[in-house]
C-alpha cells in the first residue's frame, strides 16, 4: 500500500516520537548518570559516603511503615498491588523518574500505617501521593491537582485531590523525605566490578519496581530490599558465579543471612514476573523494551544454590574484632 508524501512524513514523525519516548523511559529507569556525576564530584563526595550511608540507614528506620494490613479493614494486599501497578502507569504517563514512583508508594504505605481508608478512596490516596512525590522529587514539571483528577478518569474532583494531599501531609507530619530501595541501589551498584553496568542497573531497577507490588516487601528495610535486588540481579546475569562476596558484604554492610528471606521473595517475584492474582503488570511491560535491555524477559535458575545463601566468613574483620576485644581485657 502506497502512502502520500504527507502520510510518509507523519509516519516518520510518529516513529521518531516513539523512539524518543522509549529513550526517556530508559533514562528514567537508570540508577547512575555518569554525565551528572563526574569523577571529580565523586572524589569530593568520597569522605562523606559513610556518614551519608549511616544517616540513610537511620532515616529508613525512622520512616518505615508498620504492618498495617490487619487494621485497615477493606484494604488488602491484592488491592494494594492493583494500586501500585496503576501508579507505575501514571509515572510513565507523566514521564516521572522511577524515584518519584518509589517515593509515592512509600507515602501510601506510611499513610495507611497511621490512618484507615475505604477501598473507593485508595486510588485517590495513590494519585495524591504521586502528586506530592512529584513536587518533592522534581522541579521541571507543572504539578496541578486537576491532572491527577483526569488521570483517575475523573473519579475524584480536583478539590478531593487537594484535600487528600493535605491529609497525607498532616498524617506524615510533613516529613516527606524518605530513602527508598533506589536510594541504596544507587550506592550499591557502584561497588560492583565494572562490566555490563547498564544491564545490572536496569535489572536492579526492574526487581526494585517488582518489589513495590508485594506488600510483604514493606516488612523489609529499603536497604535490605536493595541488597536483595542486587543479589538476584547478579545471580541472573551470571548464575555460575557467587552473587555475594566479601567486598559487597563489607561495603553494603549485610551478610547473606541478613538478606535470605528478602532474596527468596524477590527471586520468586522475578520467576512469575508479577504479583500473584495480577495477570499482567505495567512493571513487566515497562522493562520489556530493548532500550531497557529487555530485562523483564531475563530469567534465572528456578532454585538459588544453597551454597550461595550461606554467609561468607570475613577472616579480616574477625581478627580485627578479636584484637579489639583483647585490648579491653
Amino acid at each position: 500500500m502506497e502512502h502520500s508524501k504527507e502520510e510518509e512524513e507523519q509516519i516518520m514523525e510518529d516513529s521518531d516520537d516513539e523512539e524518543e519516548s522509549v529513550g526517556r523511559v530508559a533514562d528514567r529507569a537508570r540508577l547512575l548518570d555518569a554525565d551528572s556525576e563526574p569523577a571529580v564530584a565523586r572524589a569530593e563526595l568520597a569522605p562523606y559516603i559513610e556518614d551519608i550511608g549511616s544517616y540513610m540507614r537511620y532515616l529508613e528506620k525512622l520512616r518505615r511503615p508498620t504492618d498495617y494490613m490487619p487494621t485497615t479493614g477493606e484494604v488488602n494486599p491484592s488491592w494494594r498491588a492493583v494500586l501500585v501497578d496503576w501508579l507505575v502507569e501514571v509515572a510513565d504517563e507523566f514521564n516521572f523518574p522511577a524515584d518519584t514512583l518509589h517515593l509515592a508508594v512509600s507515602y501510601v504505605d506510611r499513610f495507611l500505617s497511621v490512618g484507615a481508608i475505604v477501598t473507593r478512596e485508595l486510588q485517590l490516596l495513590g494519585a495524591a501521593s504521586m502528586l506530592l512525590a512529584a513536587k518533592y522529587e522534581t522541579d521541571e514539571y507543572a504539578h496541578k491537582a486537576k491532572d491527577y483528577s483526569y488521570i483517575s478518569n475523573n473519579l475524584y474532583t480536583e478539590q478531593q485531590v487537594v484535600k487528600m494531599e493535605a491529609d497525607i501531609l498532616n498524617k506524615l507530619k510533613f516529613e516527606m523525605g524518605s530513602p527508598t530501595a533506589r536510594t541504596f541501589l544507587r550506592r550499591y551498584v557502584t561497588i560492583c566490578p565494572r562490566g555490563d553496568v547498564k544491564k545490572l542497573e536496569f535489572l536492579c531497577s526492574y526487581l526494585a519496581d517488582l518489589s513495590l507490588l508485594d506488600y510483604d516487601c514493606t516488612k523489609f528495610k529499603p536497604s535490605v530490599v536493595a541488597a536483595a535486588c542486587l543479589f538476584v540481579a547478579r545471580f541472573t546475569i551470571n548464575p555460575n558465579c557467587r552473587p555475594w562476596n566479601l567486598v559487597l558484604q563489607r561495603k553494603v554492610g549485610y551478610m547473606v543471612s541478613d538478606l535470605r528471606c528478602c532474596i527468596l521473595k524477590i527471586h520468586r517475584l522475578q520467576s512469575i514476573g508479577t504479583y500473584p492474582f495480577l495477570k499482567e503488570t505495567a512493571v513487566k511491560d515497562k522493562y520489556s523494551h530493548c532500550e531497557l535491555e529487555c530485562v523483564s524477559a531475563m530469567g534465572s535458575p528456578r532454585e538459588i544454590p544453597e551454597y550461595y545463601l550461606k554467609d561468607i566468613k570475613d577472616l579480616k574483620n574477625t581478627a580485627s574484632e578479636k584484637w579489639k576485644r583483647s585490648r579491653h581485657i
